[in-house]
């Protein structure tokens, strides 16, 4: 029999966020009471919801939308599919988090012995600065250190004996090249790791021995779920959300061990908090007994997404917004351009932007590429011209 102890809290929670304009129409529309949901069955017949929603939102209650709450204090920004999206967090969601993410460090053997290091970025994205607060909050010696030149990195790393580190994936392979003796932890993220065939082992080759943690989260919510030590899959943040696997055309809830679309509920969330969302995200939700306590586990990490949105360098891109930067150009055909996905061979992705057209000379590549930077918060490795871009599909994934 399922376990149904989490329907009185989001009973509360319907209470809650229906002081926003948002969910108010939202729940009035469907007829929605909190004492409407007494199973998990009154609960999925609550319509999902997903980030056209948040955008429509957002436009209609400018600057920031009918999920503000009056006691935020702090802002983060997420990629939507008009631009840069506000999400909003109060001290309460702030703690929240921080405990859960203890809990989690915790218990993948992180204590406040460990000296940690996060190459992760701080500004305008949710990964790094939400990551120092859990270590801190469990004790940890925390160097906040931001993306930077794996040499330089690796020298601090090595000068101040850091034993925990949090990082891409990718760049934390440069790092092992560079050697990294003292590291006993990796956690990783921003990237594909634990789904992807083979690139643990790589990087437990590169290391020695070492703990390699996956994790999962989104620019709306961080932390979805995270590995422990005994690395048997990503344990759903249950203590902060409810996350359901549906079928992406119809919405149907998912039996465990089947693949489908990640849906989550915030719990208590008070700043922008969601609702039956659906993140686009695929993955698989089983439910076992790990000796970390945790039982509801992404068994093979995040396999993949539902739209056109791709992961590139932990960045989400929106190949269509490509479209309205190339438009600039005076020769540019709307639609003649073509995004190339592969790994490096050092690992990482490499992101090529191939584009039908006369070459514009380097100073106008140069403003097109910094234009995609400022707009898509990330940059093609190389932007090229052809005179004919044969006939194919809009975004070519050649990343293993």
């Amino acid at each position: 029999m399922e376990n149904t102890s989490w329907i009185p809290t989001i009973q509360e929670q319907v209470k809650r966020i229906s002081e926003s304009s948002f969910y108010r129409k939202r729940f009035q529309s469907m007829g929605l009471k909190p004492g409407d949901i007494r199973s998990p069955e009154d609960f999925q017949k609550i319509p999902l919801m997903d980030t056209k929603d948040l955008q429509k939102d957002l436009e209609e209650n400018p600057p920031h939308g009918s999920l503000f709450h009056p006691e935020t204090v702090r802002m983060t920004l997420s990629p939507g599919p008009k631009g840069l999206m506000p999400i909003y967090h109060t001290r309460q969601d702030v703690d929240e988090v921080n405990r859960e993410l203890a809990a989690m460090y915790r218990a993948c053997g992180v204590g406040p012995d460990d000296i940690a290091a996060i190459t992760f970025g701080y500004h305008l994205f949710i990964a790094g600065i939400t990551i120092h607060g859990g270590l801190e909050a469990l004790g940890c010696k925390t160097i906040p250190l931001g993306p930077g030149e794996s040499q330089r990195t690796a020298e601090i790393l090595n000068r101040f004996r850091v034993t925990v580190l949090a990082s891409n994936p990718s760049f934390a392979l440069k790092l092992a090249q560079e050697g990294v003796p003292n590291l006993r932890i990796l956690f990783a993220g921003g990237e594909p790791f634990s789904s992807v065939e083979g690139y643990k082992d790589k990087l437990r080759q590169a290391f020695g021995k070492i703990g390699l943690i996956d994790s999962y989260g989104l620019g709306q919510s961080t932390p979805v779920a995270r590995e422990c030590k005994e690395e048997r899959g990503l344990h759903v943040a249950d203590n902060l959300l409810y996350l359901e696997i549906v079928e992406p055309e119809t919405g149907r809830i998912l039996p465990d061990g089947e693949r489908g679309e990640v849906v989550i509920t915030h719990l208590r969330r008070q700043g922008s908090p969601l609702f039956r969302f659906r993140t686009g995200d695929l993955s698989v939700l089983e439910h076992f007994d790990c000796s970390c306590g945790r039982k509801a586990t992404l068994t093979r990490g995040v396999l993949g997404r539902t739209d056109e949105m791709h992961k590139v360098k932990g960045v989400k891109l929106y190949p269509s917004q490509i479209d309205h930067i190339l438009r600039a150009l005076p020769e540019y055909a709307p639609g003649k351009y073509r995004v190339s996905l592969s790994t490096k061979a050092g690992g990482g992705d490499r992101f090529r932007l191939i584009v039908e057209g006369k070459d514009p000379g380097p100073p106008a590549k140069e403003k097109i590429i910094q234009r995609m930077k400022e707009t898509l918060l990330i940059r093609p490795d190389t932007l090229e011209f052809v005179e004919k871009l044969p006939e194919g599909p809009r975004v070519v994934e050649e990343r293993y």
